[in-house]
């Protein structure tokens, strides 16, 4: 046979291999009908290693060893017994095949440096490992199975940089034919070697084997390469609009270091404080996701980043241009850009210029804040002087409901819908009726949450009492007959008798939540509010 019976995997080792966005650093090819079998493995290998490694085609390391232990040798005739770390000087493996000779399965692991370098996140019983990237967002590095391990080309070679240490792509694969064949073939070049050679077949069934036998070789790059601190690559940034029109549209970087200050930097450049303007809808995918926390003038995303913001305006967002660059990501400065708008008149919140230009505190007045404060002032108070909670704190899964809760950034029936649901959930569902009972002396087991609260405002002889329990009606009322149920003549009458306009849900809901306000200030306790 003179044709290669291995050109199309030569092409894949020498176009692809190593070169992939996933990188098989581990693989084992069973007989698959006996017509194939082979595997695929790895080592990192020291600069003064490579031109002896890429000397011969065989592999430098077997699958299976690689772990610590002792070492005999004699020096001047006396037995010394040293323990090493890594029995294959100049090499180190990235992938461990862990065997417990039949006791326990066998499993396959990642280098732990490798691991522990990326600050890497093992899940699913040790079959994926994550990364987080500057965005806080997940990044999944190897993925695991029985017959292969593949690592994420990026940080493969960022490790390799690292350690300055290039990488050694073993590979073998043996093809059985049912006819006798005599191929044989040899390759060497800077970052390739292999042989070929042929053989009677071990398979049942077949007469001749072929077998492809080397290793390709990828050189790291320099250690500044890593991309790891201390040599993490520069931050890109966005350019913002901070004036002009459609027509003649002003925008400016918000790299912090090009930015004008107080300090005197850059008297040419827009103030490092000049105020970009977003529409609130870039506010919704943070509302939507548990590991956002959003409050009175911050942004935060757990353990990633957090950005201080102006979310006391009625219809935008603003930040202050150098707070985009210093603060968020290049991914999130992408997403954020995609609602930039115009200034066109728009100023920052009175909340904001009070504290952000006088160092004043001041109260929130965009509604969604004021509800948040007042109902945690409420529930503190309440356990400081009552020993318990007017409402029963939300368990783990459904505290979303109470992250949720916002000035609309719309004025669609979906979100109202949704804005209500989590309204409801959190207070009128949350009453803690058992110990409001108590409270209030009655022992009626039929009395419900809104008729305690009823007689809870009687007893305190609130003057609104009836403002506060026809609003809390008027939301359950919503929530029961187009919320939780298909709408109907019954959910319009619940819209009327709380007076909503539904071409404003937007107007309405805030108005809702300021009447919650009103009602957390009159049962707070007078000494704590």
């Amino acid at each position: 046979m003179s044709t290669n019976p291995f050109d199309d995997f030569i092409s894949f080792i020498t176009k692809n291999h190593g070169e992939e966005n996933w990188v098989t650093v581990y693989k084992r090819i069973p007989i698959a009908g006996g017509s194939e079998d082979g595997g695929m493995y790895c080592a990192l290998v020291n600069p003064e290693r490579t031109e002896i490694a890429l000397s011969q085609p065989s592999w430098d390391l077997m699958i299976g060893a690689g772990g610590p232990g002792f070492c005999t040798s004699y020096e001047n005739g006396d037995e010394v017994t040293s323990y090493y770390i890594n029995a294959d000087e100049g090499y180190l493996r990235l992938v461990l095949n862990r065997d417990f000779h039949g006791r326990k399965d066998d499993y396959i692991e990642v280098l732990e440096e490798f691991r522990l370098f990326h600050n890497l996140y093992c899940q699913h019983g040790g079959s994926s490992y994550l990364a987080f990237d500057d965005a806080g967002d997940e990044v999944e590095v190897i993925k695991i199975t029985d017959n292969e391990v593949k690592i994420r080309r990026a940080h493969l070679r960022s490790f390799m940089a690292a350690k300055q240490m290039h990488l050694l792509l073993y590979f073998e694969l043996t093809r059985h034919f049912g006819f006798s064949i005599k191929f044989n073939a040899e390759e060497s070049n800077g970052s390739l070697k292999y042989t070929i050679y042929s053989g009677q077949s071990y398979s049942k069934g077949y007469t001749s084997f072929s077998r492809i036998l080397g290793k390709k070789l990828i050189e790291c790059g320099p250690i500044e390469s890593c991309g790891v601190w201390p040599f993490k690559k520069c931050k890109d940034y966005e350019d913002f609009i901070i004036g002009g029109d459609n027509d003649d549209p002003e925008k400016f970087t918000c790299n912090p270091d090009l930015l004008a200050n107080y300090f005197g930097a850059n008297p040419d450049a827009p103030h490092y404080l000049t105020p970009v303007f977003f529409r609130k809808e870039v506010m919704q995918k943070y509302y939507g996701a548990s590991e956002y926390e959003i409050s009175d003038g911050h942004l935060h995303r757990r353990g990633a980043w957090s950005l201080r913001l102006d979310n006391n305006s009625p219809s935008h967002v603003s930040v202050f241009l150098g707070d985009l660059g210093k603060d968020l990501p290049e991914k999130e400065q992408i997403y954020w850009k995609s609602f930039n708008i115009f200034p066109d008149g728009r100023k920052i919140s009175k909340t904001n210029f009070q504290r952000s230009f006088m160092g004043n505190f001041f109260d929130p007045e965009n509604p969604e804040h004021k509800f948040k404060s007042k109902y945690r002032l409420l529930q503190e108070a309440w356990k400081e002087k009552y020993g318990w909670t007017l409402f029963l704190p939300l368990s783990d899964k459904d505290e979303h409901f109470l992250n949720s809760i916002r000035s609309m950034l719309g004025n669609e029936q979906s979100e109202f819908d949704s804005q209500i649901l989590a309204l409801t959930k959190t207070t009128i569902d949350s009453v803690n009726i058992k110990d409001l009972r108590k409270f209030l002396g009655t022992t009626d087991p039929d009395s419900k949450s809104i008729a305690l609260i009823e007689a809870l405002l009687s007893k305190f002889q609130v003057p609104e009492a009836t403002t506060h329990v026809t609003l809390l009606r008027g939301i359950q009322s919503v929530r029961s007959t187009g919320v939780a149920h298909r709408k109907g003549t019954e959910y319009d009458k619940a819209i009327a008798r709380l007076d909503i306009n539904e071409n404003s849900y937007q107007a309405e809901f805030d108005q809702i939540l300021l009447g919650m306000v009103n009602f957390f200030e009159d049962v707070t306790p007078n000494d704590c509010a």
